[in-house]
């Protein structure tokens, strides 16, 4: 059965330490962020992989991106007696925000440490978290019986095995999107520069053309006679034909009459 509220007022300033009243939450207990916490890399520029763990200062602050997971020590250490249980979980208003609880939900009896919280940002948005900041809910429930167990030791910091799959970084919507758009701006980039060049070849071609023609022009006055363009000028011009002057009118003498012979006998 489920311990209440006024039984957890009852035991739980033997079994957390820092324990406050006021954290009472109906039937359960609020959990503070606590001095350590790890978030894993999200491959943008601006955020290098490999990222150390990070000690918090009092009410200092992180950020866990959409899309990346994160590893939060609690601020207090916890024990649960062998004849109880114990269940943990993320608070409603940060779970609203897209942060899951992915560590598990239960503490075993007899566990005496610190929790560590594996948690996932699976909003649209980065989730702001600082130290000393009651984000977490914890039960207790008994046992129908106690049971003799060895004493399971909890964490007092984060351990570093845990975060050698995290430490290349996890690829999310946000680190994808971050990606696509860095190439799209080196692929402009790259676009740019190939049109510069070939303005630039356009611009040297035409002018070797022009160079060319010029000189070719050039050598072709040279080499050509100097009467040629005279003479040119000479055939293109039609010379004026000489005036034709009329002949001399001839002027013809009579022609003599013809003499017609005598009539008479002629003498014989």
């Amino acid at each position: 059965m489920f311990w209440g509220g006024e039984r957890l007022k009852d035991e739980l300033g033997d079994l957390i330490d820092g324990y406050d009243v006021k954290r009472v939450d109906r039937a359960a207990y609020r959990l503070r962020v606590g001095g350590e916490v790890y978030v894993s890399p999200t491959g943008e520029p601006n955020d290098p992989r490999n990222k150390p763990k990070k000690p918090l200062g009092e009410g200092e602050s992180f950020t866990i991106p959409a899309g990346q997971f994160g590893f939060i020590l609690t601020e207090e250490r916890i024990r649960v007696p062998q004849h109880a249980i114990a269940f943990i979980s993320i608070r409603a208003t940060y779970k609203f925000r897209g942060l899951v609880n992915v560590s598990g939900f239960h503490v075993d009896p007899h566990y005496e440490g610190k929790l560590l919280f594996s948690v996932f940002n699976a909003g649209p948005g980065a989730v702001h978290l600082s130290r000393g900041e009651e984000c977490f809910l914890i039960w207790y429930a008994g046992l129908d019986r106690p049971s003799v167990l060895q004493k399971k030791m909890g964490f007092e910091a984060i351990p570093s095995d845990l975060l050698g799959p995290l430490a290349t970084g996890v690829e999310s919507f946000a680190g994808l999107k971050s990606k696509i758009d860095e190439n799209d701006k080196k692929l402009s980039d790259r676009v740019t520069t190939v049109e510069r060049e070939q303005a630039v070849m356009k611009w040297a071609s035409a002018l070797v053309i022009g160079a060319m023609i010029t000189f070719g022009l050039k050598e072709c006055s040279l080499s050509r006679p100097a009467g040629a363009p005279i003479a040119a000028v000479s055939n293109a011009v039609p010379s004026p034909s000489p005036a034709v002057t009329p002949a001399p009118a001839v002027k013809r003498s009579p022609r003599p009459a013809p003499t017609t012979p005598s009539s008479g006998p002629s003498g014989r």
